[in-house]
């Protein structure tokens, strides 16, 4: 597979890219809150949401590694600061929401389901992105951080295979990085490496504007009727069967790999269709908005968990719709100065990275 560095994100393509994080995010928040309220008619869309998150990540990062972030120091500074920009003040708020909820809130019992014990090495393990090494460590109610952890790990092994000489300590780092990532995370990688090949894949870039269409119509097809009828269930269900209970707990997120590889599949064929389908929708009329909620869907994602619970314990099962409002306007007034602190996160790595020794390799 011929593979090159991708050509820039035209402004159009970038807008679409845009709208569907933050759409995907919007359905993440939507898909947990009728787990604590009763909301029968909201989609569960969450994990084909992550899938959609999975391959834009390997999409975009392969595209700022190849334009900005040229170097292993300047691509680590970026994506340390990214991540715990979001993630520090994710994991507060899961402390003090759930302190507040669970010692002060009308129904604790909410946080049945939240595991409370051992809560520094929960809060250490998703600092440190090993919550989901091998062993699943839940960080309190906030249980959505398990894709974190795995697509930190994306993160590492693509700088460990893009950055690295090729000599005898690459493919120890990138087995010793694989191990740190634990076989969860492994199995939804290529979900991730879809979307880098979607960026690299030159001859993607070559085809006809009617063969274009045709594989991103087909692959939104396949997604819509994915979500309609809700093709996940019944392979759920095959899946606990043949497996046994064990093993179907033992793979959290990841037990339906080979059905989010189809999935990630059609959500890449679907997205090789936004350069073209994008400025037939002249979204740059929408553009502040859309590069708004963009700007804090990962906010959204991190900080929605906790949020819920807190609402849960104090509002009673039917006001759902209310603690999605408030769950939101918290992400809004609080996602934008947090999205900012990337800013004074990256200035601080860049310093430490400056100062670390070099290894000789």
């Amino acid at each position: 597979m011929p593979l090159s560095s991708g050509p820039a994100l035209e402004r159009d393509e970038s807008l679409y890219l845009d709208l569907v994080r933050a759409l995907a995010a919007f359905f993440v928040v939507l898909d947990h809150a009728p787990t604590l309220f009763d909301l029968p008619w909201v989609p569960r869309w969450g994990h084909q949401a992550v899938v959609i998150f999975f391959l834009l990540s390997g999409y975009v990062i392969t595209h700022v590694a190849d334009t900005r972030e040229q170097g292993p120091s300047a691509f680590l500074v970026a994506r340390f600061a990214r991540l715990w920009s979001v993630l520090a003040p994710a994991v507060a708020l899961t402390v003090v929401c759930d302190g507040v909820g669970r010692s002060f809130g009308l129904h604790p019992d909410v946080y049945e389901s939240a595991p409370a014990d051992l809560p520094l090495l929960r809060v250490g393990a998703i600092l440190l992105f090993l919550s989901e090494t091998w062993v699943s460590i839940q960080p309190l109610s906030n249980g959505v951080v398990w894709s974190l952890c795995a697509e930190f790990w994306y993160y590492m092994l693509f700088a460990a295979w893009t950055f690295l000489p090729e000599t005898r300590l690459r493919p120890v780092l990138l087995t010793i990085v694989a191990a740190l990532a634990g076989f969860k995370a492994l199995l939804l990688l290529p979900i991730w490496l879809m979307g880098a090949a979607l960026q690299r894949w030159r001859a993607l870039r070559l085809l006809s504007i009617a063969a274009t269409l045709s594989i991103s119509l087909t692959g939104t097809v396949f997604i819509a009727a994915t979500l309609a009828w809700r093709l996940y269930e019944w392979p759920l269900d095959a899946m606990r069967t043949a497996m046994g209970p064990w093993v179907f707990h033992e793979l959290a997120q990841a037990k339906l790999f080979w059905l989010d590889w189809i999935f990630g599949l059609a959500v890449a064929g679907s997205l090789l269709g936004a350069r073209v389908v994008a400025p037939v929708l002249s979204l740059r009329r929408f553009s502040r908005p859309i590069r708004w909620c963009a700007g804090i869907s990962f906010a959204a994602y991190l900080f929605h968990m906790p949020l819920l619970y807190f609402w849960a314990a104090f509002l009673p099962r039917q006001d759902g719709w209310v603690a999605i409002v408030l769950t939101l306007g918290c992400i809004a007034a609080f996602g934008t100065p947090v999205e900012r602190s990337k800013t004074w996160w990256q200035r601080r790595l860049t310093v430490a990275a400056n100062v670390w020794p070099k290894p000789a390799i």
